[in-house]
């Protein structure tokens, strides 16, 4: 697994987060998505594609059980698909 993805990811979550100030929902889709890819990134996958999964697969785990409104679910999957597109 390339360090260097997950330190990529990392921080262009952390640049959304801080032009994000002012966006409390925007803030929320962030710091939700950097717990996930930390829990995944603790777990060291070996390739980019596991790692990636493991998000997608962590974030669809915690979908079935938080009570998260649509909007959220559906803001956090576009965040997480922008970041992944950058």
């Amino acid at each position: 697994m390339s360090e260097s993805l997950i330190d990529l990811t990392e921080r262009r979550l952390l640049e959304r987060e801080q032009a994000a100030l002012d966006n409390p929902d925007e803030l929320f889709y962030c710091s939700y998505l950097i717990s996930h890819l930390n829990l995944v990134a603790a777990e060291a996958p070996e390739t980019d594609t596991l790692f990636a999964q493991g998000v997608e697969d962590s974030l669809n785990s915690a979908f079935a059980v938080d009570q998260l409104s649509d909007q959220d679910k559906s803001g956090i999957q576009s965040l997480w698909q922008a970041i992944c597109a950058a």
